[in-house]
């Protein structure tokens, strides 16, 4: 079965292929988003965590993080607070962008964005969880999701999830498991499953998806509408061509060129930012390092990354490295 046949709709968006790219910190960015859209099987994209507290007060950075083109619809923009008020004014600048759905972060882990109460930290006051996300469906027209894990300590999410449903959420992802957790040990599929199964709305799936025949399995075990990745495509912005390939009986080649490419695609859209070369030179060191992990030699890219002073120069190591593999 072509679990990639089956597409879906959230608020009336449609989702096809049924896999997204999640929202990962600092990388899912417009530049990355829409290389990855631009590869191709990815059917959403979703942005890196927005500060309710930056937009609602107005900080530059905060709204340029809003930035999308139109070519990666769909698209989701995420946003995080622990502040009920903010995160509902939050909400109403997102709608106001033009994006297709607002998400609310509950899934980060990181003890700082816990401690002022956002992220998985709304997982333990499901009253004020809710609160949060009955105000925020009430205050905008557009779809809203919302990304979980499992719970806090233990997987007791569920009574949760229920009472976003009745809210009218268009979409559950739940990465399976804890805050406690955070990335350590397997996520429990189980527990994703059951989520499905309990829910009427669509639910995606994360978690240790880590290569094509991992998605597909998520989708037999579980029977999640969609199939969430993240880390994985951070080493193989391919994956979810991939998974096409695989899910069809196609074979499955991750070529050195085509990883060349990617990344010179990349710092093509980076050089052309309107940052500051500092910021260009960490995203060029931080993704083509990423992306040079698994080829053969590419510790000879990610060496000469060390001495680099402007984007040019890794095109130039990235050009010397294409004809090297060539000869």
């Amino acid at each position: 079965m072509n679990y990639l046949d089956r597409s879906f709709e959230i608020g009336g968006v449609h989702i096809d292929p049924p896999l997204a790219l999640a929202p990962m910190a600092e990388v899912t960015d417009v530049y990355y988003r829409s290389l990855i859209k631009e590869l191709g099987g990815v059917g959403l994209v979703v942005s890196e965590f927005v500060s309710a507290e930056g937009l609602s007060r107005k900080n530059d950075r905060s709204h340029r993080m809003l930035a999308f083109s139109e070519d990666e619809r769909p698209i989701a923009i995420q946003i995080y607070g622990g502040d009920p008020d903010r995160m509902d004014d939050a909400a109403a600048i997102v709608e106001k962008k033009g994006v297709d759905i607002v998400d609310i972060n509950m899934g980060c882990p990181v003890k700082k964005i816990v401690n002022s109460g956002a992220g998985s930290g709304m997982l333990k006051d499901f009253d004020k969880a809710a609160r949060v996300v009955d105000r925020i469906r009430r205050r905008v027209k557009i779809p809203v999701t919302v990304k979980v894990r499992k719970g806090w300590e233990s997987d007791d999410v569920l009574p949760l999830l229920k009472r976003f449903e009745e809210i009218g959420v268009s979409a559950i992802a739940i990465h399976g498991r804890t805050r406690s957790e955070a990335y350590t040990g397997a996520s429990d599929w189980n527990y994703i499953a059951q989520v499905k199964s309990a829910l009427k709305i669509p639910v995606w799936g994360n978690g240790d998806v880590k290569t094509p025949a991992d998605a597909v399995r998520m989708f037999e075990t579980t029977g999640v509408d969609g199939v969430m990745i993240g880390r994985a495509a951070l080493h193989n912005p391919f994956i979810f061509r991939d998974v096409a390939a695989f899910s069809a009986g196609r074979p499955v080649l991750d070529e050195v060129e085509r990883r060349i490419d990617a990344m010179q695609r990349y710092l093509s859209k980076v050089d052309g930012a309107p940052q500051v070369e500092k910021w260009k030179l960490h995203k060029a060191r931080t993704l083509v390092g990423w992306f040079s992990r698994g080829i053969p030699h590419g510790k000879d890219i990610r060496v000469g990354l060390q001495d680099i002073t402007c984007v040019g120069d890794v095109q130039r190591i990235l050009d010397n490295f294409r004809a090297s593999v060539a000869a």
